[in-house]
C-alpha cells in the first residue's frame, strides 16, 4: 500500500467546514473501500491561516485516492505518491511497523548521507 499526499487549496475555509469535509473523505474512502478498492485516510494538516490542507492517504493507486476526494468533493490540486521517513526505531501510528529512511551507504539518512556536508 502507498502513501499519498492530496493538496488542497480552501481560502475562506473554517475549521468546522473542514471538519465537516474531512468526514466526507473518510467516508468516501470507507465506501471505495468495500467496492474492492483498499483506500485509507490516515491523517493530515490544516492551515487555516493559509486556506491550505493535506491529506494523507494509503492506498494501492493515486487513481483511487483521486476517486476517494471526487467523490467526496473534496476539491484538490494535486495527488503525489511519498516515501515516509521516520527517525530509526521509531513506530509511526500510521504505517504499523518502524521505519526509518536508509540511504545506500548505511548512514541512516544522517547528514551527509547524500555526499553533503
Amino acid at each position: 500500500m502507498a502513501t499519498l499526499l492530496v493538496f488542497r487549496q480552501l481560502p475562506g475555509v473554517t475549521r468546522d467546514q473542514y471538519a465537516a469535509a474531512q468526514r466526507a473523505a473518510i467516508n468516501a474512502a470507507d465506501e471505495a473501500s468495500t467496492g474492492g478498492h483498499l483506500v485509507r485516510y490516515l491523517g493530515g494538516f490544516f492551515i487555516p491561516g493559509r486556506g491550505r490542507a493535506v491529506c494523507i492517504f494509503g492506498a494501492d493507486s493515486r487513481a483511487d485516492v483521486t476517486a476517494v476526494n471526487e467523490r467526496a468533493g473534496m476539491p484538490f490540486t494535486e495527488v503525489l505518491e511519498a516515501i515516509e521517513l521516520w527517525p530509526p526505531g521509531e513506530a509511526h501510528a500510521g504505517s504499523g511497523s518502524a521505519s526509518a529512511f536508509r540511504g545506500g551507504d548505511g548512514s541512516g539518512g544522517r547528514p551527509g548521507a547524500f555526499g553533503a556536508g
